[in-house]
């Protein structure tokens, strides 16, 4: 008689290893370390901020990622949530303390750090982190999963240092700290005023965007990793599942704000989309060959219009009816998206020379 297909793939291997979760004391006593707040984790966390606020002001991505790898910030955010799992209010206390004092002592690092460096651009690896949205929290919610699951099971417990960096703790914390220090005298290094990018009060707005995606990456985490440990029968299904649901509702507070910026990342990509197609047709903005050179182009909200902001460079001999050209170029992408759009071209005159050479080996 014939097996199937499936039986046969999810026949166990004689050589494969049993896939056995963690014992429930052995996790237990391990979420209790965990939340305690040792030296160690102090020195790790510092370090951690160090790296964190050097890389965000150097725009250096793999400085940021090393310090995501060493930060130890998860630890207690897990142990906070198998607290909740459990219904033990001591763990849960523990663990808020310890997330509230490394969250301090991380903003505070960014903040020194700044103040001690005189820094006062921000750059493209600080603004990635000032607008959270809904897929900040779906990946939130994956790496708690993926973390708390690790936990309970010791063949996988080496993959959380993939998890730290897929959600990162310790460099939002180290932009708000960042965006504190450079208050109002905030600029972007790109040309464009920061206000264009959404940030309507410089750094104060570069540190709210800040703690929102901590917010977001913890309430994230902690709700689905108490999920997981209730679902791998750790702690007390009724009690830690009401208290689940309260912690959720709380976190609900989170959502209006990143279900907007989800809208305008929408937005912005369709809008960028019409723009570049609209680029290529009109005789002013085309971009064939060299007469336009675009710069920069940004989207965004001011005064509940989308506002684009574009740079570029062009030929003078095609700029004879530029205005008009953008007013109906306005026109069409407001019917396209049915938003109110304001645009907004900084053109540099130029004369275009073309040269050609061709160069024989023989």
């Amino acid at each position: 008689m014939r097996r199937p297909i499936y039986a046969l793939w999810f026949r166990p291997r004689p050589d494969a290893e049993p896939s056995e979760k963690t014992d429930g004391k052995e996790l237990a006593a391990r979420m209790e370390r965990f939340s305690v707040a040792t030296f160690p984790f102090y020195l790790m966390l510092s370090l951690s901020a160090v790296l964190a606020t050097l890389g965000l002001v150097a725009n250096s991505t793999a400085t940021v990622i090393g310090a995501m790898i060493i930060a130890p910030l998860m630890a207690p955010i897990l142990s906070l949530a198998f607290g909740i799992a459990t219904y033990n209010w001591a763990l849960i206390r523990r663990s808020a303390v310890t997330v509230l004092a490394g969250t301090v002592c991380v903003v505070t690092i960014g903040y020194l750090g700044v103040m001690a460096i005189g820094a006062r651009i921000v750059g493209p690896e600080i603004l990635a982190r000032t607008s959270p949205s809904m897929i900040d929290l779906a990946v939130a919610l994956a790496a708690g999963c993926a973390g708390a699951y690790a936990q309970t099971r010791p063949s996988i417990a080496d993959s959380i240092a993939g998890v730290a960096i897929a959600v990162a703790l310790v460099p939002p914390l180290a932009v708000a700290g960042i965006g504190l220090a450079l208050g109002s005298k905030a600029s972007s290094e790109i040309g464009l005023r920061l206000d264009e990018f959404g940030l309507q009060d410089a750094g104060i707005d570069v540190a709210a965007g800040g703690a929102l995606l901590f917010l977001t990456n913890l309430a994230g985490i902690i709700i689905v990793a108490a999920l997981v440990f209730l679902l791998q029968n750790y702690g007390q299904r009724k009690k830690g599942l009401a208290l689940l649901i309260v912690a959720s509702l709380g976190g609900y507070f989170l959502v209006p704000p990143l279900n907007t910026a989800l809208h305008e990342i929408y937005v912005k990509n369709r809008l960028l989309r019409l723009v570049n197609k609209n680029l290529e047709r009109e005789p002013t903005f085309g971009s064939k060959g060299t007469e336009v050179r675009i710069q920069t182009v940004n989207v965004g909200y001011r005064n509940d219009h989308l506002f684009i902001r574009v740079d570029l460079l062009a030929d003078r001999k095609k700029l004879a009816q530029a205005q008009e050209n953008l007013e109906r170029f306005s026109a069409q992408l407001a019917k396209d998206i049915g938003e109110d759009v304001l645009i907004e071209v900084d053109i540099g005159a130029i004369d275009v020379m073309r040269l050609r050479a061709l160069g024989r080996g023989s």
